[in-house]
Parts: structure tokens; C-alpha cells; sequence
């Protein structure tokens, strides 16, 4: 279960136990949890308004409570990363912001905007929170999210068709280019960043993605190593794109455009979530096989991979209006994407997130009830 904000201590009034004593009871065993030594950046589901109604009250949570109550309930804990997501860090490395390959820094969309991957500063004062974080609140892994090079991938799903322009490829830096003329070999024609990357991007399409694919895994590598210093044996869980190779029309952009390549990752991570949030997506429940199949084909056999399911409908007003995705998410959607997703041989489920769980059961409990059908069924 993912349970990124704080509505359960909050909204809900639940103590630490409490808390964890309800998540037992809804048959889940692991907790995806952040923490305030490396807190998540405000996004689409932040919960922005409690902040200001609970200041008082949430002055008082302590990570390290919270964790314990987890542990003494036999549930495992994964504090959460948002490894290359940071929008205030930009602020402190403002050369840290991703150049597309139209040479124009990526000015966002909604509420994301990614981090450039080889900003050594950036990546430093991650990797020191991580240690800290291992360090100090003793989980039994790291979850990271964000773990790939920038994309708002929830506006790839306009349509199937969606067509990938240079303003959807990074990181096209000076810091980038250099980098990659110096790891590779290859020599850049003089210019500015546009001519550069369509060069790249023309003659040598797949030296980058196979570089920039290396960048991303080394940073799960450099993480892994820092975090099994401070705590030996502490587990990796990844964030991925849901899409599999044949989406899109065969670009393979899980690999080719946010350089999340699998197989490159899968010595430094046991378990692999795929973002597959069917409302978001808007795909159908039968394409669960075929992301699944893919991931599977892709990953060694002991490698775990997990699916996520949504518990409540995102992105259907303002910028996104247009996409025209469900406006809901029923417990019979939850019931039978979990069925289809086990079917096809996932070896998990994550539910997101726990604060909707808890909306729904104030209203009924039909979802919850779902929830624990699968769990326990």
C-alpha cells in the first residue's frame, strides 16, 4: 500500500498502531511510506489542504513512531524517494533543470518538472538523505520513484497515437552532451544544443539511449551501494513505465525515451513496480497481459513484478478535461484488474493509495471490501 501523505494521522485521527493495526487488517504486508528527512515534493495528488487545517497536529508525527508501529505489526516498510523529481531543488541547482532537443529548458507541465541526470550536485545530496534515511528509520528497502530521464508520461496517454517530438527528449545540457562525446567517443559538429541533439539523435539514436539508459542504472547502482553501507540488506524497489515495447507503435519508449531499460536495471533492484494505473491510462484491463508479459520477458526470473492499481480516479479536470479518462474508479475495476493483473502473472499488487481507501470507507467500504477479497482470497 502506498501511504505517501498524512490524512490517516490527520483528517482520519488514527494513531501509530491504529494505523498500522488497519492496514494488517486490509491483508496488506508492505507500507510505501515517505519521511521527513527526504520528503516527496508537492505533485497531482498532493494533499495541499491539510497542511494549513493540521500544521498543529502534524508538528507532532515522528517518523521513526510511525515505523516502529509498522515494524511491531509485522509489516515491511519502504521509505519512498523521488529520485529525479525535485521542483525546489531547482532552486539550488538551477542548472539541474533538463534541456530538450530543441534546446529549450523543460519549463513543466502541471505539477512536474524532472532533474537533469548527471548533476553530480544534485545527485550527491540525494544519495547523502538516502544514507541518512537508511541510517536512521532502519527500512527494509527503498522505494524509488521518479527513476528515469524527464517525461510527464500521464500526458502520453492522450491517445495511443501520441506522437513523441524533440520536446519530449532530454537531457540535451552542455553538461549532457559533453559527457556522452566523452563516455562514447563520438564527435559533436559545433553548434548549440538544437544542432547538436538532432546530429545525435540522427546518426547515432542508439549509442544515447543506450548511455543514457547506463546513467539511470548507475544511479540506482550508486544508490543501492550508499543505503547498503548504512543498513546491510536493504532491498530496491523501482518505479517504471507500464508501457511495453509495443505500445506506441513499437518505439519501445519505456527504454528509448525515459531510458528505464530492465534488463540494464535488474542487478541492482529485486523488485519492479509497473505504473499500471488503468484509469490514468486509460487502457483496458485485458492490456495487463501485455505489459506484464513484457516486463516478464525482459527481467530475470527472480525478479518481482508488481502492478499497480488505482483506488480512485485522477487527472479528469482542468489541463487534463480533454483526455476524457473515467471519472471514476468502482471496487469492480479494482476487483478485476487485481484479477487480471494475478492472472497474468504478477507477482503482486500495490493499491494507491491508502488516503482514498480510507475516503471510500467513510462512504461504504465497497472498495476496502475489494481490497480485502484480494488480499485475503
Amino acid at each position: 500500500m502506498k501511504v505517501y501523505d498524512l490524512q490517516w494521522f490527520t483528517t482520519f485521527g488514527m494513531g501509530y498502531d491504529q494505523a498500522a493495526e488497519a492496514l494488517v487488517a486490509d491483508g496488506i504486508d508492505t507500507v510505501l511510506t515517505q519521511n521527513r528527512i527526504d520528503p516527496l515534493p508537492a505533485s497531482g495528488v498532493d494533499q495541499r489542504d491539510y497542511l494549513a487545517r493540521f500544521g498543529d497536529r502534524l508538528a507532532t508525527f515522528e517518523d521513526g513512531r510511525w515505523v516502529d508501529a509498522l515494524t511491531r505489526h509485522g509489516l515491511r516498510v519502504l521509505q519512498t524517494t523521488a529520485t529525479l523529481f525535485d521542483p525546489p531543488a531547482l532552486e539550488r541547482f538551477p542548472d539541474a533543470r533538463p534541456i530538450d532537443a530543441t534546446g529549450q529548458p523543460d519549463p513543466g507541465i502541471d505539477w512536474y518538472v524532472g532533474i537533469c541526470p548527471t548533476h553530480e550536485g544534485y545527485a550527491a545530496e540525494k544519495v547523502a538523505k538516502l544514507r541518512r534515511v537508511a541510517t536512521e528509520l532502519h527500512p527494509d528497502g527503498m522505494f524509488l520513484q521518479f527513476i528515469r530521464d524527464p517525461g510527464f508520461w500521464e500526458n502520453w496517454t492522450w491517445s495511443p497515437d501520441y506522437v513523441f517530438t524533440n520536446t519530449d527528449r532530454f537531457c540535451f545540457c552542455d553538461r549532457c552532451r559533453s559527457r556522452f562525446a566523452a563516455d562514447t567517443g563520438v564527435g559533436l559538429p559545433a553548434g548549440e544544443a538544437a544542432s547538436q541533439a538532432a546530429f545525435v539523435l540522427a546518426n547515432h539514436a542508439e549509442a544515447w539511449t543506450d548511455w543514457r539508459c547506463g546513467l539511470i542504472a548507475a544511479l540506482v547502482r550508486r544508490i543501492r551501494t550508499a543505503v547498503n553501507e548504512a543498513r546491510p540488506g536493504t532491498g530496491i524497489m523501482l518505479n517504471t513505465l507500464p508501457f511495453p515495447a509495443s505500445d506506441f507503435d513499437d518505439q519501445n519508449v519505456r527504454r528509448v525515451v525515459a531510458a528505464q531499460d530492465l534488463a540494464a536495471l535488474a542487478p541492482h533492484a529485486e523488485r519492479f513496480e509497473l505504473m499500471t494505473y488503468l484509469q490514468i491510462l486509460h487502457r483496458p484491463v485485458s492490456w495487463l497481459g501485455t505489459a506484464i508479459a513484457d516486463a516478464r520477458e525482459r527481467l530475470p526470473a527472480d525478479r518481482e513484478v508488481l502492478c499497480t492499481l488505482q483506488i480512485d480516479a485522477l487527472y479528469t479536470v482542468g489541463i487534463h478535461r480533454l483526455r476524457q479518462r473515467p471519472p471514476a474508479v468502482t471496487a469492480d475495476d479494482v476487483t478485476a484488474a487485481a484479477t487480471a493483473a494475478l492472472q497474468a502473472g504478477a507477482d503482486g499488487l500495490v493499491f494507491y493509495h491508502w488516503t482514498d481507501v480510507l475516503r471510500d470507507d467513510a462512504h461504504g467500504g465497497r472498495k476496502r471490501a475489494a481490497i480485502r477479497a484480494i488480499t485475503h482470497g
